[in-house]
């Protein structure tokens, strides 16, 4: 037996074998993590929907009283509608920042309006929102961490050169924490 011949082989089949198997656990890992930022994703988005769902009756409650904050109930009409017509992951993310951000105007809005915030349908909806916003929270919080372990994998070498190979690409977080 020729010993060295059989080391010659040898030798590249394991390493072939090794950066196979190496390649197929990254690939199947990389998958697994992306899947679980689609699932996090969707469970935000049913949080989020329950919450902006109540936008119509707030802004019909408001309206009644603050008639001249029509530009901020534009904004959070447009907006509403841009993050419920919208696909792609990062851009409803962003869509839904713009959205938290406009609706909190419009809850300030009441600090202008003594009569509106004494008024009942007022009241229950932004505490329908209140209650809504802890489970959006956690969420949120829950979504940037799996996001976060996501990332962390996709931009490590030597798994950021598989990622690169096979079209895995970082994702946004949620950014609004507060």
């Amino acid at each position: 037996m020729n010993w060295g011949l059989i080391l010659g082989i040898g030798i590249p089949i394991i390493a072939v074998i090794v950066v196979v198997r190496f390649i197929y656990r990254t690939y199947n890992e990389l998958t697994w993590h992306q899947v679980k930022v689609d699932k996090i994703a969707g469970n935000l988005d049913a949080v989020l929907k329950k919450k902006f769902d109540m936008i119509p009756a707030l802004v019909e409650v408001v309206k009644g009283y603050a008639k001249h904050e029509s530009s901020t109930f534009t904004e959070v009409t447009k907006l509403r509608s841009q993050w419920g017509a919208e696909k792609d992951v990062a851009k409803k993310i962003q869509t839904a920042n713009m959205l938290e951000s406009a609706l909190s105007k419009l809850l300030i809005v009441q600090e202008r309006y003594p009569q509106l915030k004494a008024n009942r349908n007022f009241q229950s909806i932004q505490k329908s929102i209140s209650s809504i916003e802890g489970q959006v929270l956690n969420e949120r919080k829950y979504y940037n961490e799996v996001v976060r372990r996501y990332n962390v994998r996709v931009r490590l070498f030597p798994k950021n050169v598989i990622a690169n190979m096979f079209g895995f690409k970082e994702r946004e977080f949620f950014s609004n924490e507060e």
